[in-house]
């Protein structure tokens, strides 16, 4: 009986590995689920604390899923990037729509910026240097702000 299940248990995994591409990402110690805990203001020197909150950065192979607790982050955003071995850049944001059969189409682009800057993205298209990026620390600096993660 337990050879016939890991029989079949082999056969699923076979034909889900080979009717399907497998994508692997070589984005290194960027990938991962990110806490952001602190974010500095460059041109004021303030600094606001936010290991309390529930702001996060998911990144893999692509993409980076935004998203916070509250009312007004529910649904969360994610964004295409692109990187170099010392910078991060993220473009294209979507508000996350769950499903593609709704009305509204799923997943939509942003126009406006406004909508992400909780999370420290001002811009739709924003390049952020990475000042400390390790297996358990990143810290992502664009032109005003620092944003500062640990990771889960």
């Amino acid at each position: 009986m337990r050879k016939a299940i890991y029989t079949v248990i082999g056969a699923t995994m076979i034909a889900a590995m080979t009717s399907c591409t497998i994508e692997s990402s070589d984005n290194g110690d960027l990938d991962g689920f990110w806490h952001m805990e602190q974010v500095d203001t460059l041109a004021t020197g303030g600094t606001q604390d936010l290991s309390d909150s529930l702001m996060f950065w998911c990144i893999d192979t692509k993409l980076i899923g935004v998203r916070g607790s509250g009312r007004s982050h529910n649904l969360g955003y994610y964004l295409r990037f692109t990187q170099t071995s010392d910078s991060v850049t993220v473009h294209s944001p979507h508000r996350n729509g769950w499903h593609q059969d709704q009305v509204d189409g799923g997943d939509t682009p942003l126009d406006d910026a406004k909508e992400i800057a909780p999370y420290g993205i001002n811009n739709l298209r924003e390049p952020f240097y990475k000042d400390r990026l390790t297996g358990s620390r990143m810290v992502l600096r664009s032109k005003t702000l620092r944003l500062h993660f640990r990771k889960f």
